[in-house]
């Protein structure tokens, strides 16, 4: 499925400047006016390392600590980085939850499937808010308390679901909050990741890499809990990495405060200058003024490619990850137990992908973008198998074989496209628009990641299950053909191409 922005001038935003570890210490002085008092850091808060590196800046009354986003000089940057990597885990699991729950929660609740996938409908509206509401957050209490928010969410309804509530409507609501987390990480994680100094591809991958590896473990988990006869217990599981993860946002973004990001605006403007920036084909917006709308956002053709590309890839990837067990029950087997661990298949491609393919992207491809063309042909020569293999009826243990290794090559080359996609958007973005760019694509995008399974829902309830894999083929081939398209609408970025 909310969830910042790379630079702002100087180096740093808790989502740090990409440009300014070529600065040196004298250029990095006149960013800044000379009003504003600068003095070297000697490390008294856990910013161990190159203390050079750590700037301490006066700031009306309060004290703003800025630094590179390099994790191997600057360790507080390794604590941010691995409480992201914390935090994907449960919003993996989250996503794949409620797919290996839809038969027992309709069985438990006596429900509908149109009903249970109400709760898809009832998270994007928390991801969505998330999203459109990431700047406000950062403006009015910093980046660490939107982390902090994000993970309080995660915890509290998390304990609620874990006390299996007894009426679907508090289970359902449950998703609002949860969906409100997981946006703020989503949109910083990503961010974060795709302005790293160092390594930025590799991280990446690894933080969307245990993403795929949480949703992976989830469909035998929960089995396994079901068949215990408390479904709701897994829901500790998640809880407990939203506890540890809590434990280390603390320290990492202490100094990611409201003060810090009124700062770093205010050296952008006058960095700028008053310079007009070009929002859209028609629109001009004062960069030391306004603020663009999401309208006016989505009239950029980077941002608005970015959210389309967004919003049917996560189409794709939630509707397989979370129909494909119930669709696999009803058409193929109802042993609970193995069925699961085929399903499973679909994330393990993922988790593979996320951590193997940003290998290979950095080392075999000139660009992210290409490398991303690459692997959407491949997804889709991988759907295409699914459709047909899933269109044989057989019971045999070579027939699931099969279909394990194919489902499991769909997860392997769709893994890696909305990372690299995202690191795309921040190479070809103003780097001023990177938070509200990144926070409008990602509620788009969780639009998809929520209305194209609710969509399967209703096909699935109306005119049958089977017709689940051609609807994923379907958000595939789109995706795939407006990539291929992409440069066409993005000038004056050939070499990101």
């Amino acid at each position: 499925m909310n969830d910042s922005t790379a630079s702002l001038g100087v180096d740093d935003y808790g989502i740090h400047n990409t440009e300014v570890s070529h600065h040196n210490p004298i250029e990095l002085k006149n960013l800044i006016s000379p009003s504003d008092s600068r003095r070297h850091s000697q490390d008294q808060d856990g910013l161990h390392g190159n203390t050079s590196l750590v700037k301490e800046i006066d700031w009306h009354g309060e004290t703003v600590k800025t630094y590179p986003l390099n994790y191997q000089t600057v360790p507080l940057v390794k604590m941010q980085v691995i409480a992201c990597l914390i935090m994907f885990i449960v919003f993996g699991m989250n996503d794949q939850t409620v797919g290996a729950l839809l038969p027992t929660l309709i069985e438990y609740y006596h429900i509908s499937r149109v009903d249970v996938s109400n709760i898809f409908i009832v998270q994007l509206c928390g991801y969505v808010v998330a999203s459109l509401s990431n700047e406000k957050l950062n403006k009015h209490f910093g980046m660490r308390g939107g982390m902090l928010l994000a993970a309080a969410l995660c915890i509290v309804f998390l304990i609620v679901l874990a006390s299996a509530p007894s009426n679907f409507y508090v289970c359902m609501f449950c998703g609002l909050p949860l969906g409100l987390g997981i946006g703020i990480l989503d949109s910083t994680g990503n961010v974060l990741m795709g302005s790293l100094l160092v390594h930025k591809n590799e991280l990446m991958g690894i933080m969307h890499g245990l993403y795929g590896a949480a949703a992976m473990v989830t469909p035998p988990l929960v089995s396994y809990f079901v068949e215990w006869g408390h479904w709701s217990f897994f829901f500790f599981i998640p809880l407990f990495f939203s506890i540890i993860g809590m434990t280390v946002i603390f320290p990492a973004f202490k100094f990611e405060t409201a003060s810090k990001y009124d700062y770093l605006c205010s050296m952008e403007n006058k960095e700028h200058n008053n310079d007009v920036e070009e929002i859209g084909d028609d629109l001009q917006i004062e960069s030391s003024k306004t603020s663009p709308g999401f309208f006016e956002l989505l009239r950029n053709p980077a941002i608005f490619l970015y959210s389309l590309y967004l919003f049917l890839y996560l189409g794709a990837e939630i509707t397989t990850g979370s129909w494909f067990f119930s669709y696999l029950l009803e058409t193929k087997s109802s042993n609970k137990v193995a069925m699961s661990y085929i399903a499973a298949s679909f994330w393990t491609g993922l988790t593979v992908g996320r951590l193997c393919l940003g290998f290979v992207t950095e080392r075999f491809f000139e660009n992210e973008y290409r490398a991303s063309k690459t692997y959407a042909f491949l997804t889709l020569s991988s759907y295409t198998l699914f459709v047909l293999v899933g269109s044989i009826n057989s019971n045999s243990a070579f027939y699931f074989l099969v279909l394990f290794l194919v489902v499991f090559s769909c997860g392997t080359f769709i893994g890696p496209l909305f990372p690299n996609a995202s690191i795309v958007a921040l190479q070809v973005l103003p780097k001023r628009l990177h938070v509200s760019g990144v926070g409008v694509a990602v509620a788009v995008g969780g639009c998809g990641g929520a209305a194209i399974p609710y969509l399967a829902g209703v096909i699935a309830h109306t005119v049958g299950i089977k017709y689940i894999p051609p609807l994923c083929w379907i958000m595939v081939a789109l995706f795939t053909l407006e990539w291929t398209l992409y440069p066409k609408f993005i000038k004056g970025h050939d070499e990101h191409f």
